[in-house]
């Protein structure tokens, strides 16, 4: 009887370890040719815009195109996204990498609107 209990503690330990806690967000693909409106924008809406608008009242805005595009030109945003957690934005913790990535393929790709 014993044995059978540390088989299925075992069993049990297994499949805890072998599950993940990665969110649908977190996997998803990157797009390789983003456009500030398709893919830009909701992640400063969702990341960035809470404190960094004319509402939130820390500069830089990344509230429009042209404020994100200046904010990354000045190399600035894209240090601070690429930071690791705790050192750069967004203050609550680093965004999932593929949004970071998403990001920096705009910026590449010539800030595509």
């Amino acid at each position: 009887m014993r044995a059978i209990k540390i088989v299925m503690l075992a069993v049990a330990g297994m499949v805890v370890m072998s599950c993940e806690s990665n969110t649908y967000d977190e996997v998803s693909v990157v797009t390789t040719n983003p456009t500030y409106l398709a893919n830009i924008k909701p992640i400063m809406s969702a990341n960035c815009t809470s404190c960094h608008s004319s509402d939130g009242g820390q500069q830089p805005y990344l509230e429009t195109y042209d404020d994100v595009k200046t904010a990354v030109e000045s190399g600035g945003l894209l240090d601070e996204i690429n930071a690791p957690s705790g050192q750069g934005m967004p203050e609550i913790g680093r965004m999932p990498q593929h949004k970071i990535d998403m990001v920096n393929n705009w910026a590449n790709n010539g800030f595509p609107n």
